[in-house]
């Protein structure tokens, strides 16, 4: 996978892995990126193309990133 596309954790700044892939609507995929130095899962919702943008999608009563 291209560097570039696995996002830092947000709880502990180590890079993430791609867990899961899943379509939603008809461009775009929801991201499951789970950090195998902490644990913490962040969840992206992405617009599908090669110059894609990220949006970070907060669950229920999740802590704010600093």
């Amino acid at each position: 996978m291209d560097r570039r596309r696995r996002p830092e954790c947000t709880a502990c700044g180590e890079r993430t892995a791609l867990a899961r892939i899943f379509p939603i609507e008809n461009i775009h995929e929801l991201r499951t990126f789970e950090c195998l130095t902490c644990g913490h899962v962040d969840r992206y919702a992405v617009k599908a193309g090669p110059e894609s943008y990220w949006v970070l999608l907060r669950e229920p009563g999740a802590p704010a990133v600093a």
